[in-house]
């Protein structure tokens, strides 16, 4: 049904932090700026590789008067970008050169990790490893090449981790409260938040986790999937550039299946980040 991670969309409050974070200190391209889906006169940003490509992209919906959401179950609770595994200890420098929250270097699943806070207090992990990555934009020696996780948390992890492998993901090691979910370039972590507070939508929380499909064909097939299974998924959505459906996993977490292409095409001026 999938081959991966197509795009994170999360809720942002502070327009020009948010891009100063994302394009001025993380290195992205702000690669499409575009009206909300439901509501025309949102705007939504889109941050990525320098080709816009599906497995590089994190958005977000700004809410300029939106009240601050608390992060819980039924979310994605943290979003990993694979840097060169060399890098790590250059990034730590550049967090606290910048005065940008952070915490690590640890080891998770075999990694080396990096916490960071955005300016919305949205937790953006740095995990170093040599994969095989999407196209980079800036310095390739420490350039984010990709999506790398989702940290997704759940009061019903075993019904939430069957979901997602319906998305193609496989079980993969499990650590702790966490059972990681792997396709074959990147993971969803499962983790048991049974008893905490669940999450409240709002900015500095995230919106939905996207997953890839090859189609609209695709996209269809699992349309009828998942209502053979009452799932209850949305209708389509055809987004120009993708076309898309939308789903919640039994704990709550808002998914979608988008489909691969066209990618997005730059609008800025990527000298400075700013819209052009």
């Amino acid at each position: 049904m999938s081959s991966g991670i197509h795009h994170v969309t999360l809720i942002t409050r502070r327009v020009q932090a948010n891009v100063d974070f994302y394009v001025g200190f993380l290195g992205f391209r702000l690669v499409k700026r575009t009206g909300g889906y439901e509501d025309s006169t949102q705007l939504h940003l889109f941050y990525g590789d320098a080709a816009g490509s599906p497995g590089s992209l994190v958005t977000f919906l700004v809410w300029e008067d939106g009240a601050t959401g608390r992060v819980g179950t039924g979310q994605v609770a943290e979003v990993a970008f694979a840097v060169p595994a060399a890098s790590i200890g250059e990034w730590l420098t550049c967090a606290l050169d910048h005065g940008v929250p952070v915490e690590g270097p640890v080891r998770e699943f075999g990694e080396s990790v990096l916490r960071l806070k955005d300016p919305d207090g949205v937790i953006v992990k740095l995990v170093g490893g040599d994969l095989p990555g999407s196209r980079v934009w800036g310095d390739a020696t420490r350039a984010i090449r990709r999506l790398r996780a989702v940290t997704i948390l759940t009061d019903r992890p075993d019904e939430t981790a069957a979901f997602v492998g319906r998305f193609g993901y496989r079980p993969g090691q499990a650590s702790g409260n966490i059972q990681r979910m792997l396709s074959d370039t990147d993971a969803i972590d499962i983790r048991n938040a049974s008893g905490y507070v669940s999450g409240i939508l709002g900015t500095g929380t995230a919106d939905h986790v996207a997953f890839r499909a090859a189609d609209v064909a695709a996209v269809r097939a699992a349309k009828a999937e998942l209502s053979r299974i009452d799932a209850s998924p949305t209708s389509f959505h055809d987004r120009k550039y993708f076309t898309s459906l939308y789903v919640r996993e039994p704990g709550g977490t808002l998914m979608e299946l988008a489909t691969e292409g066209p990618v997005c095409t730059a609008v800025t001026n990527q000298a400075t980040g700013a819209p052009a």
